[in-house]
């Protein structure tokens, strides 16, 4: 293998910005870059997409759990009628059709509007939440 040479960006990586958290309430356009998919401790589907803000390079990226529509039944009734809610109001501002199938792939390049929230965490880091999608936008 060739050897790589960085010693003329020494000084770029070194003055390397750190990321930041957006200020709650910060209304931004975001876009989907992942989809997670797993299964919860009770045996419930999950998807969760990750965002971005293009407009902001240097905000970290941050996520939002969804319980996955087709394990409905294995919640209880508020949580099922909130889940169902809580997509509605997603795919709209991200211009998703649900009318016919897909995979949770297909969501990623994504762009919509959102609310972000904020969350401290003394583990892992402060980190930006989805307080509100913004629909039809």
């Amino acid at each position: 293998m060739a050897l790589t040479d960085y010693s003329s960006l020494e000084g770029e990586i070194n003055d390397a910005p750190e990321p930041i958290v957006l200020a709650k309430g910060t209304e931004v356009k975001a876009r989907i870059i992942n989809v997670r998919v797993g299964e919860d401790k009770n045996g419930v589907s999950y998807f969760m997409p990750v965002f971005d803000v293009p407009a902001e390079p240097l905000a970290l990226e941050f996520s939002d759990f969804f319980h996955d529509l087709v394990d409905a039944d294995k919640l209880d009734e508020k949580g099922k009628f909130k889940a169902f809610r809580k997509f509605r109001a997603f795919a709209q501002a991200f211009g998703i059709d649900y009318s016919a199938p897909f995979e949770f792939e297909d969501f990623i390049g994504n762009e919509g509007w959102l609310i972000v929230g904020y969350q401290k965490d003394d583990e892992y880091g402060d980190k930006n939440t989805v307080s509100k999608y913004i629909q039809g936008s």
